[in-house]
């Protein structure tokens, strides 16, 4: 009987990496690391332009108008679009049989909303924490493996 292969996906909005323990091995391997550069970049790097103003129309004042997106959120996004784009696709080739997910709260959620309905059938955790800081030795502690 095949043993599963189970992917533990840490991420948060700037970083993430896929780890996995082949069979027969004590120890857990990356497989899949990416960081963000753009969620590293200030506010005014990631937007072109400044700010459109206003003019009120009971006096004679002029205001910004604020943006309606966060330019980090609309990151943060786009980046995580592309971690679930690549399980998408490595589910799709059946490089994995179940899916452990540890991220920062928001992260999840957006995670969560991009993993098409086969890949999320696979995943067998969830947990609300940002493990991407963690060293590759120190995981089996977090996920209850030794």
């Amino acid at each position: 009987m095949k043993h599963p292969v189970t992917w533990y996906v840490l991420a948060d909005g700037a970083r993430a990496r896929i780890v996995t323990r082949p069979e027969r091995e004590s120890h857990y391997r990356v497989i899949f690391a990416e960081d963000a550069a753009a969620a590293h970049a200030r506010s005014r790097d990631l937007v072109t332009d400044r700010p459109g103003h206003a003019q009120e129309s009971g006096y004679s004042g002029r205001h910004a108008i604020e943006p309606h997106h966060d330019a980090h959120r609309l990151e943060e996004n786009r980046f995580l679009s592309s971690v679930a784009a690549h399980l998408n696709r490595e589910a799709a080739l059946g490089s994995f049989d179940r899916l452990v997910i540890y991220a920062a709260p928001r992260a999840l959620a957006t995670l969560r909303t991009c993993l098409e309905p086969q890949v999320a059938k696979r995943v067998h955790g969830e947990y609300a924490k940002d493990l991407t800081k963690v060293p590759v030795e120190a995981l089996p502690e977090y996920f209850g493996t030794r």
